[in-house]
């Protein structure tokens, strides 16, 4: 095997458990929703992705009935959902950098979060009847077209490999499905492994019949996990240590 490392950029720990992640890719910005385990209580975090430099690590906002929405110009969205649907009037403003909150709306449920500016409909109306808010203000703003393009570059998700065990990685004990991402000239795959009553994920990295590394990236499972990593570019991302936990690797 040769002597090709993966760079570790970056591991950050949480209280709470990895709820949900969005990301601004013009930006270099992941935003993280966590959970308190026992009360549902959401803090939201947020970091520079390639740096590892963290602005907000678990600020607490709302009840559990607030969920992160998205980020993007640098400010975190939170918004609100009903009793007995997803959607609820409520939508906060939070500032990456210093983590202040920038404003509250409770007359508007949001519907989007587009660049620099936010898609909205007023809480007595069902359907249509869209706006916008300044992502700044907080106020009812003219609809910007450049405001709603999407970023540049995408977060990817792993395919499953339907085509048999590939020669690459002939000797490895592939349990159930095969993960696959193409990066540039390398291959990347990630697949469980079955031990004595536990599992594992290793992550092997190949060019063609080469195999470059290979590394556990999740040890002791005790059961299979669907949602093994995901990439930004040449990164992958890896929720381990019972949600509590987000590392990642520059492949």
């Amino acid at each position: 095997m040769d002597k090709y490392t993966l760079k570790t950029v970056f591991k950050k720990s949480f209280l709470g458990m990895v709820w949900r992640i969005e990301a601004d890719t013009s930006a270099h910005l992941l935003a993280v929703e966590t959970r308190d385990k026992e009360t549902g209580q959401p803090s939201f975090s947020a970091f520079d992705y390639q740096s590892g430099v963290s602005f907000i690590h678990e600020k607490p906002y709302g009840n559990r009935n607030w969920v992160l929405a998205g980020v993007t110009d640098r400010k975190l969205i939170a918004k609100a959902f009903g009793q007995n649907s997803p959607d609820g009037a409520g939508i906060a403003c939070i500032d990456v950098a210093s983590g202040d909150l920038l404003w509250e709306q409770f007359n508007y449920v949001l519907v989007h979060v587009g660049n620099q500016q936010l898609t909205v409909r007023h809480r007595n109306f069902a359907g249509g009847y869209e706006q916008h808010l300044d992502i700044t203000t907080g106020n009812l703003t003219q609809f910007n077209k450049n405001a709603g393009k999407p970023t540049e570059a995408d977060i990817v998700l792993p395919q499953r490999y339907g085509h048999g065990l590939p020669e690459c990685l002939a000797g490895y004990p592939v349990h159930g499905d095969l993960f696959y991402c193409q990066i540039g000239p390398k291959q990347l795959w990630a697949f469980h492994e079955a031990r004595q009553g536990s599992y594992r994920v290793r992550m092997v990295i190949t060019s063609g019949l080469t195999v470059l590394a290979d590394q556990i990236i999740l040890p002791e499972l005790a059961k299979m996990t669907p949602e093994l990593f995901f990439m930004i570019g040449q990164q992958v991302f890896i929720i381990s240590d019972n949600k509590r936990e987000i590392v990642s690797y520059l492949v």
